[in-house]
């Protein structure tokens, strides 16, 4: 069996409710400035309240007639990674990159449209591009016919482990030969009619607060629910190989990835399952748990989601706790779904850039119960050598994924 190849991030790209990476991004989450609001009343009436979305307009650029609005945020982070990466002008090492797109709900507002023509509108025909504009894999076919793309192209639909599993399978293919290099990361686009509707009836939204960008409140004591967003993120991942043989600037090494599925609820998260995820993440990380420097939790703000993985952090850093900062950016861009993971991992990449851990922002008294040390009065200095992005979603699916700072 041949050696396995290192696999190093060369470019991050971001589209987010607080900013675009790179832009103001991480300043913003480092601040705590938050991109949720009061969501505006339209044509049709949503019993949610509050959200994080996107005002500033979407450079797309798409080839033919305007796609959904999950793909148009796929093709700006897209196009961000790939400049980052000094890729967009190189057509020749393009030609082979594969793309690994992760999204929970897809094209949510094309089919909330066709509903709605159909339903309310009393149309017996759909515009011709209807199925072709909602299929999942739109978007990571949009990128590949936009920036000319030919290796493989991946979709994963996972709920919240989305993006995580796309970057940690396109870290299995660079590895183990199968590509050079993988547009990896996830896009959502889900504030829909439809969707809110569904949200909402599962009881698991928080309630607008008295100041409304603090609604997301991850492990605080007072928290009582996660806050929808939208966005998208990508990372460039390439073997270390192709990175040195072009003269990348070589941002991170992606150095490990777990998975598991709890098989126990769809909706209850359970900490065996996630203890799996993140010891199979350490295991192939090589790396013991007194290694990683700050977890970027999936820290949604709900009672039993931030409950038990706070279990399983304890279960699976036990002494090490006392010197592990954790917190939940969450709290300031909403959950992004499908795109989170992929956005949290570029977070935390970013945080070991400049050794700055950003907070939990809102969470005015952290639950004692959770006997984890949340980082929660404001941005935190601390040299990060090693960091781990939990993502754990509905149907049980965890992914973890850890990098490491690059050393030759």
């Amino acid at each position: 069996m041949s050696e396995l190849r290192r696999v190093v991030v060369t470019g991050i790209g971001i589209v987010s409710p607080v900013g675009n990476w790179p832009g103001p991004l991480f300043d913003n989450v480092a601040a705590g400035r938050s991109g949720i609001r009061l969501l505006p009343a339209g044509e049709q009436a949503s019993p949610v309240q509050v959200a994080a979305w996107i005002d500033a307009p979407i450079d797309h650029d798409s080839k033919g007639m305007p796609p959904d609005r999950v793909t148009q945020l796929a093709l700006a982070a897209g196009r961000y990674a790939l400049t980052e990466a000094g890729l967009l002008d190189r057509p020749e090492l393009l030609i082979d990159m594969g793309v690994h797109l992760g999204t929970g709900s897809g094209a949510s507002a094309t089919t909330d449209q066709a509903f709605y023509r159909l339903d309310k509108e009393n149309r017996d025909r759909l515009a011709p591009m209807t199925l072709p504009r909602a299929i999942n894999n739109a978007a990571a076919s949009e990128l590949a016919i936009r920036f000319g793309l030919t290796g493989v192209n991946n979709t994963y639909s996972i709920s919240c482990t989305s993006s995580s599993s796309a970057i940690g399978e396109a870290l299995r293919a660079i590895r183990d030969g199968y590509s050079e290099r993988i547009l990896a990361g996830g896009s959502e686009a889900l504030l829909t009619y439809g969707i809110l509707h569904a949200w909402h009836a599962l009881r698991a939204l928080a309630t607008p607060d008295a100041q409304v960008e603090a609604s997301c409140r991850p492990f605080s004591a007072d928290r009582n629910g996660l806050v929808l967003g939208e966005g998208a993120a990508f990372l460039v991942l390439e073997s270390l190989a192709s990175a040195q043989a072009r003269g990348a600037t070589i941002l991170a090494e992606l150095a490990g990835y777990g998975a598991s599925c709890d098989a126990t609820h769809v909706t209850h998260p359970s900490s065996t399952g996630q203890v799996k995820a993140i010891r199979n993440a350490l295991i192939d990380a090589g790396l013991d748990p007194g290694a990683i420097d700050y977890v970027n939790a999936h820290g949604t703000g709900t009672l039993a989601g931030d409950a038990v993985e706070a279990e399983s952090l304890r279960t699976v850093f036990s002494e090490h706790l006392h010197t592990l900062p954790v917190s939940s950016s969450k709290a300031v861009h909403g959950h992004l779904m499908g795109a989170g993971g992929a956005a949290e991992l570029a977070i935390a990449i970013i945080a070991m850039q400049k050794n700055l851990i950003p907070p939990t922002a809102h969470c005015r008294v952290t639950d004692p119960d959770l006997g984890i040390d949340v980082v929660a009065e404001g941005m935190r200095q601390k040299t990060l050598n090693a960091v781990l992005s939990n993502s754990f979603a509905f149907g049980g699916s965890n992914a973890v994924l850890i990098a490491r700072k690059f050393e030759e």
